[in-house]
This record gives structure tokens, sequence and C-alpha cells, in this order.
């Protein structure tokens, strides 16, 4: 079954709207990236001073702590280069259904 460009387009409308929405979310990615990357460096401030682990801190040890931040910054590093996929493929998308004809 072959697609016609006013199907295709029909289909896109719908991924259009899903990738818009997902890229408004990059502001959110950007500032929880820079809260772990504060972290980080906190942790890794702590550890060289050689303050004691906090008690009451859910991880087992600096280690652990700094394994947990950096796993999070890597989760948020790439959303946001998946983000920057999708604005080239949004940019596809429109001129696709700025510029293909109809007929």
């Amino acid at each position: 079954m072959s697609m016609t460009i006013v199907g295709a387009k029909i289909a896109l409308e719908g991924v259009i709207a899903k990738t818009e929405k997902s890229i408004e979310r990059e502001v959110a990615y950007l500032k929880e990236l820079a809260d772990d990357r504060a972290a980080l460096t906190h942790i890794e401030q702590l550890q060289e001073d050689g303050e004691p682990f906090p008690s009451d801190n859910p991880y087992g040890s600096y280690s652990e702590w700094k394994d947990g931040i950096e796993k999070e910054i890597k989760i948020s590093q790439n959303s946001l280069d998946r983000i920057e996929i999708e604005k080239a493929e949004l940019m596809a998308f429109n001129y696709f259904m700025e510029n293909a004809p109809e007929e």
C-alpha cells in the first residue's frame, strides 16, 4: 500500500506535535543537568575536605553517591542529545509540510 503526500502530512501532524512537546522539555533538562553538576562538585569538595559521610544519607558512601549523580548527568545529557536530533527532525517535517505538493 502506497502512502500519498496528503496521507503523510496527516500522519506527520501528530508526530510534529509530539516532537514539539518533547523539545519544550529542554530547559528542564538543562536545569537538572546544572543542578546535578553542582551537586557532584559539592560531593567532591566534601570528600576532598575529609568531611565524614553524612549518616542520614541514603547512599552508602561518597563513591556510591557520586556514581548516582554521574548517572543522572548522563541521563540528562542523553536527553539533551536526543532533543538536538528532534530539532533537526522537526525542521525536516516542517519543510516537508510546507513544500511537498499535495497532488
